[in-house]
């Protein structure tokens, strides 16, 4: 059995099923909401007709529709709609014929002199004639972004796209799905690009390596589920503006994908370990980072795991790994004494472990990792599923650690673990996290969906109840446990699972 130490108790109760109260801490009031008592003063301001109806030249299409029939005088506007949006939930609302006569109509009736945004979600089987003539006048009226969302869920991309479309000045923002992409010989346009992202498209590395040469303003790069490369290498070195970068799930004949992106602040990557390799030698400007490393079938490479969290480690503030990565820094035996890897994380606030099998990490990896993490504030571990590895080598050499760590989390203040099921690793991660917690205001149990209370388990309840009262340092802390279908504490990782 697990220990319960009788001298640290207190009255506060382990709550069993939702909910706790109000998160005083990580639930804050809405923004402009007021609780002053004292009379209030309005102050009515008359907006001319012009006024009025620039405004409503602001709205999205739809919307500016609608706006129109408050009075005759503004039921033209969406003539000169700024914003011509057909998103998967209007376009959905119609079929292939009707959704073309509507665009047609709505681009012959245009008399604005701009169009700021053109986005679709459209079949290109049914629109593929139409496409590029509303494009061309969106390019006539100098728009910024064009979002062409393509329909074709279980296809190869194969919308060609003109190569004219690139050859705009003014675009700022473009995004793709399920086509192929190709830049003209003499490319002319995209000088003020900001915003690239790409889903599914059929692209080469010389392509993104001329947008990254041409686009000097570029501050986002996404790119996921595309192929078309066997190597991709984003050299970014030179490029100052470049904040966000994402490569998520490209295809399997992928080999190598090689960043050099020094002023990257956020970096997303979802994939093989094996293939991915940051050469910059220090992300100084990154404050955020995803690396969804997928489960090998061998064991991972613990030097090139060393090397990528030194590169990102300096300044980052929030994180998502997943047990792949930790296999790279779990302790290991040299020479005899079990060493731990001293990569420090100094400035991490938020950390998310997402554990996926097969992997051999157990609760002595997640503490010698969270050892280096000295100013975390929240932890979310997602171990639905998982199976700790219990085995010899934890028992005789990480087991006895777990006690004998000597470092303390000043700044902890929230924790949730999803998949929290009873037994011995949990428990063991458990305690470790309440003893160490000094500032733990809340802890948050979620047990799977599949589990089930057995007749021993329930009769062992007051024992587990008077467990995690005595484990915790925190003498406010709060602790909940119930079924991950019940979970009401409206506290979530930043970042999901997948961006793509």
């Amino acid at each position: 059995m697990f220990p319960v130490n009788k001298t640290r108790r207190d009255t506060r109760k382990v709550v069993y099923g939702p909910p706790l109260k109000q998160l005083r801490t990580f639930l804050r009031p809405v923004v402009g909401s007021s609780s002053s008592s004292g009379p209030s003063h309005s102050r009515s301001v008359q907006l001319t007709d012009d006024l009025i109806e620039y405004i409503f030249t602001l709205l999205p299409i739809k919307a500016a529709v609608k706006a129109g029939l408050v009075a005759r005088r503004f039921r033209d506007s969406w003539r000169l709609a700024r914003r011509i949006h057909f998103e998967k939930e209007l376009a959905e609302e119609y079929d292939n014929d009707e959704l073309e006569t509507i665009l047609n109509h709505v681009f012959e009736s245009h008399r604005g002199d701009e169009i700021k945004s053109f986005r679709l979600h459209f079949d290109p089987n049914a629109h593929e004639l139409h496409l590029p003539e509303w494009v061309r006048k969106c390019i006539e009226k100098r728009v910024q972004e064009l979002d062409l969302d393509i329909s074709q869920p279980k296809q190869e991309p194969s919308f060609l796209l003109p190569p004219r479309f690139f050859d705009v000045e003014s675009l700022k923002v473009l995004k793709l799905s399920y086509s192929v992409f190709q830049l003209p010989p003499d490319l002319k346009g995209l000088s003020l690009l900001t915003t690239l992202v790409l889903r599914r498209v059929d692209i080469t590395p010389k392509i993104i390596q001329t947008i990254l040469d041409r686009c000097a303003l570029l501050e986002t790069l996404d790119v996921g589920r595309c192929h078309g490369f066997r190597l991709l290498r984003i050299h970014a070195h030179k490029q100052t503006r470049l904040r966000v970068l994402k490569v998520g799930n490209c295809r399997a004949e992928v080999r190598v994908i090689e960043i050099d992106a020094p002023s990257v602040g956020s970096l997303y990557y979802s994939g093989s370990i094996s293939n991915f390799c940051v050469i910059s030698q220090s992300l100084l400007f990154l404050k955020e980072a995803m690396l969804y490393f997928k489960p090998l079938k061998g064991i991972t490479n613990p030097l090139q795991v060393e090397r990528l969290a030194s590169s990102i480690s300096n300044n980052v503030e929030l994180l998502t790994i997943t047990s792949t990565f930790l296999e790279g820094l779990s302790p290991r035996i040299v020479d005899g004494v079990l060493r731990e890897k001293q990569v420090s994380f100094r400035n991490l606030k938020e950390l998310q472990l997402i554990m996926e099998n097969p992997s051999y990490c157990n609760a002595g990896d997640i503490a010698s990792f969270l050892k280096n993490c000295p100013r975390l504030e929240k932890l979310f571990i997602d171990a639905d599923e998982f199976t700790f590895d219990g085995g010899a080598f934890y028992e005789l050499h990480q087991r006895p650690l777990l006690d004998k760590h000597s470092a303390l989390f000043k700044h902890l203040k929230l924790i949730k673990i999803m998949g929290f099921r009873f037994q011995p690793c949990h428990l063991d991660l458990t305690r470790f996290l309440l003893g160490k917690a000094m500032s733990l205001e809340y802890m948050f149990l979620l047990l799977p969906k599949s589990f089930r209370f057995s007749r021993a388990l329930r009769q062992d309840m007051d024992f587990f109840t008077d467990a995690f009262l005595s484990w915790k340092l925190s003498p406010d802390a709060e602790i909940s446990i119930g079924f991950a279908w019940e979970d009401k504490s409206f506290v979530y990782p930043k970042q999901s699972k997948s961006w793509y």
